[in-house]
Formats: C-alpha cells, sequence, structure tokens
C-alpha cells in the first residue's frame, strides 16, 4: 500500500521501490519512503512470494529435505499495480532493481512503465539495473533512502544509484558446491571432486553477474581471503555500516565481526539472505557487504 501526504492542491512524495533481492538492514525495512515487491520461489510447484509467504527458515527446513527449489522474477502484475497506484496518485518513483543478467525483473518493470507512462503521460518514474544482489542492492537502497530524505530529486536519486553501483561490494562463501551444480553455475564433475576436496568457493556479483572469484580449501581459508579482500577496499570508509549476509549457523558471522572490529569497523549488522538468493547458494553461507568510499565523495559531481 502506498502511502501518500498531500501538500496543498498537489500530491508530493518519492518513493524507492526494490524487489525481494535487496536485503535491507532493519533499521530500514519499515522506511515509509520504502516498498518491495517480491520474486518467486517455487517448491515442489507451489510458489511462494520471497520475504511475504516464505522466509530463509522455512524455506531452509524444504532444502534440508533434499528439496531443490526453483525461482523467478517479480510478477508483471505487480508492477502493473504499482506504477498505476502511483501515477493516479502523482508519486514518483525508483526502482532499484536485481541486476538484470539474473533475473528478467529490470525488464518487465520497464516494459511496464512504458506501457503505464503511455496511459499517465506525466507519471515520473525511473527503473535502475543495480547490477547487483542481496546485500550489494541493500548498499545503495539505503543510501538512497538517505537522500529521499535529504528531499533529493528524482534526477538526482537516479544518478546517485549509478555512480554507487561500482563502489558496491558483496564477498560471499559456499559450503556446498553441490547447490551451484544444481543451479548450472558448476559442472558436476566439479561438485563431487570439490565437495571432496572440502573447496569452499567464493563468489561476488561482478558487472552484474554471480562470478566465482575465488576456492579455498576449507571454511576458515574461505573465510580468510574474504576478510583480506574486504580489507584492502574497507580502508577509505571505517565509519559505514557494514552488512555480513549470511544463511545457516552464526558461528562464522561471529568471526568476521571480530575481524571487521579488528579492522576499526564498528557499525556491523548480520542480515539473513532472501529465499530467491539462498535457493542458488545452499544451506550454509556467509559474507560481507560494504562500500569502498563514503557516499559524499562518490556524489560529489552529481548536479
Amino acid at each position: 500500500m502506498i502511502r501518500i501526504m498531500r501538500i496543498g492542491e498537489k500530491w508530493e512524495m518519492i518513493r524507492l521501490l526494490v524487489d525481494s533481492m535487496c536485503d535491507l538492514p532493519k533499521e530500514y525495512i519499515n522506511h515509509p519512503n520504502l516498498d518491495m515487491v517480491s520474486l518467486n520461489v517455487i517448491i515442489e510447484g507451489v510458489s511462494y512470494r520471497d520475504k511475504r509467504e516464505i522466509d530463509l527458515d522455512r524455506m531452509n527446513e524444504f532444502m534440508k529435505q533434499g528439496i531443490v527449489p526453483t525461482t523467478s522474477q517479480v510478477n508483471p502484475g505487480d508492477f502493473i499495480e504499482y506504477f498505476e497506484e502511483s501515477a493516479k496518485n502523482n508519486v514518483e518513483c525508483l526502482y532499484l532493481a536485481f541486476t538484470s543478467k539474473l533475473s528478467g525483473s529490470y525488464e518487465t518493470a520497464s516494459l511496464v512503465l512504458k506501457e503505464v507512462i503511455g496511459r499517465y503521460p506525466d507519471f515520473k518514474c525511473k527503473v535502475v539495473d543495480s547490477l547487483q544482489s542481496g546485500g550489494g542492492v541493500a548498499l545503495i537502497a539505503v543510501e538512497l533512502l538517505k537522500l529521499i530524505d535529504q528531499g533529493k530529486d528524482l534526477d538526482y536519486l537516479a544518478q546517485a544509484a549509478i555512480k554507487t553501483i561500482p563502489h558496491s561490494h558483496f564477498y560471499f562463501s559456499i559450503e556446498d558446491l553441490n547447490w551451484l551444480y544444481m543451479g548450472g553455475r558448476v559442472s558436476k564433475g566439479t561438485a563431487v571432486v570439490g565437495g571432496f576436496l572440502k573447496i569452499h568457493p567464493i563468489v561476488s556479483v561482478e558487472d552484474g553477474e554471480l562470478k566465482i572469484i575465488g576456492k579455498t580449501r576449507g571454511k576458515k581459508k574461505a573465510q580468510k581471503t574474504i576478510v583480506e579482500k574486504v580489507a584492502r577496499n574497507i580502508t577509505g570508509y571505517l565509519g559505514q555500516n557494514v552488512g555480513i549476509a549470511f544463511t545457516g549457523s552464526l558461528e562464522p558471522v561471529e568471526e568476521y565481526e571480530s575481524e571487521l572490529r579488528l579492522m576499526g569497523v564498528n557499525n556491523i549488522e548480520a542480515v539473513p539472505i532472501g529465499c530467491v538468493l539462498a535457493a542458488h547458494l545452499g544451506l550454509q553461507g556467509t559474507g560481507i557487504y560494504f562500500l569502498d568510499m563514503p557516499p559524499e565523495e562518490i556524489f560529489k559531481e552529481i548536479i
């Protein structure tokens, strides 16, 4: 439901729309200018809307039984309903989409928006491809919500989102290669050998694609590799809120938190990943997401 405020004779508000691939910290989940549409998780023929009709704990119960979930993009009807309601109430909006290289949601939203603008030519809305996933999308979304609170206009928000994308980093390690195999990311042979050798792949979303950027033997080495990657890139912005993404055990979360504090990071929050992301990454994994530069530096060239 869109919340609206009337000022004189004009409805004025800018809203941020995200999808369920955006794993926001608790502080921002109920932000008054935020709305969410859900991707879908399909389990044994039943479709559930991510973060609305199913949560991570429930989905993990299915996965522990050997059930392999599949996923699908946001339903077009959800975009139609949202954009039309916004247009009717003169509400401007920006949809920050999960990377277009892993989902059709960005393209669907763009097509729907074009149709809605055809019926409501004064409607102002922008669709931005985050080229990110999970916590990486959340990093951008949080900065946009801060800018909305500051009264920035829609064009400024779109530019800010685009400029933040290359400064958003999300590194995640996986304990079971079989989930990457079932999702078509690695071959069966790689999964079998990797399981035998206890290989832990490290994944990251780069240029919008989920890529394996490293492989280590054992959980501790995987965590050490991620910590080293973070340490090389975070030194210019230690005062930020850093997210620790997880599914499964919280033990690695506590270890990451200790390492981050040794770097000088004090604002840390553990955030469970969404069901759609977990469907591809498996039952156990952890990672860190952060910006490599303060937002004021990123935005200083925006007019």
